[in-house]
């Protein structure tokens, strides 16, 4: 079982010359909560999640102490997300991820998965260029069709 059988083939990416406010507009508009950061030759070079999102809005004092959010004033969170107005993408992605083959195993994809917490995996061909990712719910159908060997589903139909 192979990254490239079961990988989705579209990908939302970004620039990472672009903003806080277009990467958040992309993501609402393409409905996703994942989207890769490329460079000019389509090579990945940073992931932006909502949880990336959110803590460039929740100020460090916060994140150590969820308690004091119970006291913040009507627009706090007004506030600190038009602090995060100008910032550009390569300021704040996130760049410790792992890409993967579309040659590399289904089992290499759920290690990495687990190991470092990632939702979701870049994966590139021989020159680096993206051409897709797999997602927790590409293993998962990857899983439904070790158990399911007579109910196979496509898929390419559930991406």
């Amino acid at each position: 079982m192979f990254v490239k059988d079961y990988m989705c083939d579209w990908v939302n990416t970004i620039s990472q010359k672009k903003t806080f406010p277009e990467v958040v507009k992309q993501m609402v508009d393409k409905k996703t909560n994942s989207i890769v950061v490329v460079d000019e030759n389509k090579k990945p070079v940073g992931l932006i999640s909502s949880r990336t999102l959110i803590k460039q809005v929740v100020p460090e004092y916060l994140r150590k102490n969820p308690t004091n959010s119970m006291f913040g004033a009507e627009g706090t969170f007004d506030k600190y997300s038009s602090k995060a107005k100008k910032l550009k993408l390569k300021d704040f992605m996130d760049t410790d991820f792992h890409c993967l083959s579309d040659d590399d195993a289904m089992i290499e994809a759920a290690v990495y998965s687990l190991k470092s917490n990632q939702r979701f995996m870049p994966v590139i061909n021989g020159d680096g260029e993206l051409i897709g990712a797999i997602t927790r719910t590409c293993i998962k159908n990857a899983l439904h069709n070790v158990f399911f060997k007579d109910n196979q589903i496509n898929p390419k139909d559930n991406r």
